[in-house]
């Protein structure tokens, strides 16, 4: 049985998630109930209820057959197997509610290329310094929040994913945040006011600000790069790109899609990751459109990794893009994403800002 709130449900939606998740993940069938609020987690062949404590879980279809989400899903299964075997080595009866890092992989959500947290195999969270233990290679984190949790059948736990999105902003700078709420809306069909109605529940949040400026910036999106293309366009002044945009060939009828698009400078934004050429139909398929795109007047810019590796090579592929717009490149974001600039939306920017307002007025107060 999994807990809804603290009520056990013997729907048999719940039947066929538990039984599902018993095939999928090799371990005990029996549960073990967490100290933590728990909210069902949708893998592979699993059904979401309607609406659980506020989250609606919906599955993403448009990703079930990509490699991608295949690659997710067995990291996930190999990680679960990891903390399952960790879980052998606590002597307590405390369970461990698996955080950060350790639960986007359980969840099977892309990670976030950069943040302040030290290299780890795991991350747990708990509630105060009395409930850690000394296990290797274990990076504790306290957060004393109503957090939720979700539960597998074979007794690993770890904080919802919408949850560690919210404590990841202490940890991550505004573009990664911007990325992985887009990976979590790509792999669970969250919802943008899901986001800002969860955040608004937590009482006090480390990034707060950071996390609402991001959400201003989260669209549906088909992969991180495609998000870390749209946000390199946007730092440099370029309107924000058509995502997903169809071109309708009048010749014949068909509709080509591309990745990113300026429909009225003709421009479209193409995405080329190693996965484009790793089937070889699939390749040639990204060819023909591209090919016969120009052969209709669009200008066709392939992205590749290297193009948004630095800060500098942003700015050298959205001069390209600006080239072909015949536009000058403003060199600066627009007004409404001056956020991505904004200073004190740093990591750590007001650290010792409670001290520096103490340490001025002692001083004012030792003037007079």
């Amino acid at each position: 049985m999994l807990l809804y709130g603290g009520r056990h449900s013997r729907s048999a939606v719940d039947n066929r998630a538990r039984h599902t998740i018993c095939r999928w993940i090799t371990g005990s069938r029996r549960l073990s109930y967490p100290l933590f609020p728990v909210l069902p987690l949708c893998h592979r062949g699993m059904r979401y209820a309607r609406r659980m404590n506020g989250y609606s879980e919906v599955p993403h279809n448009g990703e079930i057959n990509n490699y991608l989400r295949k690659d997710l899903d067995a990291k996930a299964t190999a990680k679960n197997t990891a903390c399952w075997n960790l879980l052998g080595k606590v002597r307590t009866k405390r369970t461990l509610c698996f955080s950060l890092y350790t639960a986007l992989e359980l969840c099977g959500v892309e990670l976030p290329r950069h943040s302040t947290l030290p290299q780890k195999d795991f991350y747990v969270t708990v509630r105060s310094k009395g409930t850690r233990s000394s296990l290797d290679n274990v990076d504790y984190r306290i957060w004393n929040a109503k957090f939720s949790s979700i539960a597998f059948s074979n007794g690993v736990t770890c904080m919802h994913p919408m949850d560690a999105w919210i404590q990841f902003a202490q940890y991550l700078n505004l573009t990664e945040l911007v990325v992985l709420a887009e990976a979590l809306i790509r792999r669970y069909g969250y919802a943008i006011e899901q986001f800002t109605q969860r955040l608004t529940a937590f009482h006090r949040v480390i990034g707060r600000a950071r996390c609402e400026a991001a959400l201003k910036l989260v669209k549906p999106s088909d992969s991180v790069q495609e998000t870390r293309t749209r946000l390199a366009l946007m730092l440099f002044g370029l309107p924000i790109p058509q995502t997903q945009y169809g071109i309708t060939d009048s010749e014949n009828g068909y509709t080509y899609t591309v990745d990113m698009a300026y429909p009225q400078y003709k421009v479209a934004i193409e995405y080329d990751g190693d996965h484009h050429r790793r089937f070889r139909k699939q390749y040639v398929r990204d060819q023909q459109k591209r090919r016969r795109l120009r052969q209709l007047g669009w200008t066709v810019i392939e992205v590749f990794a290297d193009d948004l590796w630095n800060t500098a090579k942003q700015r050298a592929f959205a001069q390209e893009v600006a080239t072909a717009m015949q536009i000058p490149l403003p060199g600066r974001p627009q007004p409404s994403c001056r956020v991505l600039i904004d200073g004190s939306l740093t990591i750590n920017a007001r650290k010792g800002e409670y001290r520096r307002r103490k340490q001025a007025e002692h001083n004012k107060a030792s003037q007079h």
